[in-house]
């Protein structure tokens, strides 16, 4: 804290500002400054935005000084905008009486109007479960969850949900999963990660083919294990998936009109399917690819590499930046890489990054052993359609 407070420096701002640079802080650094002097005292109280993150509450004094710091902070507000929250139960039976005491500060948030969302709540015993007044909260915009289970679907209505983050949740259902974000009908931004579904049942073919998120310009998607139609993303800007725990085979791949930054993991050599993609893909200025991760199944892949008859429309008048992760080598990978250097004519950058995981790498044999020496003689030496194009190895 700053050692003189004075009408000629930040005291002098107006009230509005010195709220807005409280917001950045947490509640328990915004509350420390109404030491400052007597127009701080209550000051803090007039912030919109409310933070207790990193809390560990291990024992009984520690879980009634929380609850009653936090139930004081929630009852000198009148409005609130932001609520995010960051809490680990650490006995088993704290779980229990925390969680209820997590729903009622959800529900007087959303009582209040809060727009900013984020909770963390963790407990040794079962996942909690989603409280129910957010899923018909009508300010919210930005959702943020980790660690839930949802289990009403059938009621979310969310009709202002910008952005929507889902991290280790759990879902009755991929049909579940997929009716949250149908029930967003104005959702921009999805992250998914580590999603768990309690069984596989998904919309039938016909809803499947009549879904359509067309407002939806970032989608990110990792460790989902689920069937999610391509066709329902095709107004996207950014894309990042595990292509072999989404597509299907004979699925349909939509045009992506308005799509630059595509990052493809898990692609186990599938060549034809990149190939569609980039076919799809007409303004592409951002390529990653990824093999597969540590523990995916590269039995049966496909080791050869066709060049298509035409090259993809991406590659000669808009791709800029290429990188390759996990990058074994093998010939096919290695034809794949010269293809898109030998064709992509504005390719400012192409990076090539190796396995990250040794151990795995040498239980593998000795046919998945990376020479780089190898791999980055043959790549530099090789023409590029590009004059500018420069290649970095790791």
């Amino acid at each position: 804290m700053p050692p003189n407070v004075d009408d000629t420096g930040i005291n002098g701002l107006p009230e509005t500002v010195l709220c807005h640079i409280l917001s950045f802080l947490s509640t328990k650094q915004a509350v420390a400054t109404s030491v400052l002097s007597k127009r701080w005292i209550h000051l803090w109280c007039s912030v919109l935005s409310i933070e207790f993150t990193n809390i560990e509450v291990d024992d009984l004094e520690a879980y009634f000084r929380f609850n009653k710091s936090l139930y004081s902070v929630l009852l000198s507000r009148t409005s609130i905008k932001s609520f995010r929250l960051g809490i680990r139960y650490g006995g088993f039976h704290f779980g229990y009486i925390g969680i209820p005491h997590v729903a009622k500060w959800v529900d007087h948030v959303v009582q209040n109007g809060v727009e900013h969302l984020h909770l963390d709540v963790a407990t040794r015993v079962d996942m909690p479960k989603l409280p129910a007044s957010i899923i018909t909260c009508k300010t919210l915009v930005v959702l943020n969850l980790n660690g839930f289970t949802v289990n009403d679907f059938s009621s979310i209505r969310l009709p202002s949900l910008k952005i929507l983050h889902f991290e280790s949740c759990t879902f009755l259902s991929v049909r579940a999963f997929l009716l949250v974000m149908a029930r967003c009908p104005i959702l921009e931004e999805l992250q998914a990660a580590h999603i768990v579904f309690q069984s596989d049942d998904s919309l039938a073919n016909q809803e499947l083919k009549s879904l359509s998120f067309s407002k939806l310009i970032r989608v990110d998607m990792i460790c989902c294990y689920c069937h999610f139609p391509l066709t329902a993303l095709y107004n996207v800007e950014s894309l990042r998936i595990e292509i072999d725990k989404m597509y299907r085979p004979h699925d349909e791949i939509p045009t992506f009109h308005n799509l630059t930054n595509l990052k493809l993991l898990s692609l186990n050599c599938n060549w034809p399917l990149l190939i569609q993609m980039l076919n799809h893909c007409p303004k592409l200025q951002k390529l990653d690819l990824s093999e597969a991760n540590v523990d995916g199944d590269r039995d049966g892949v496909q080791e050869n590499w066709v060049d298509p008859e035409c090259v993809p429309e991406c590659l000669s008048l808009s791709l800029r930046s290429c990188t390759l992760l996990e990058f074994f080598g093998r010939e096919s990978e290695l034809l794949m890489a010269k293809y898109i250097l030998k064709n992509a004519s504005l390719l400012q950058t192409m990076t090539i990054t190796g396995p990250q995981h040794r151990d795995y790498l040498l239980s593998q044999g000795p046919q998945l052993h990376v020479n780089s020496e190898y791999i980055e003689r043959e790549l530099s030496s090789f023409p590029r359609a590009s004059a500018t194009c420069q290649l970095s190895f790791y």
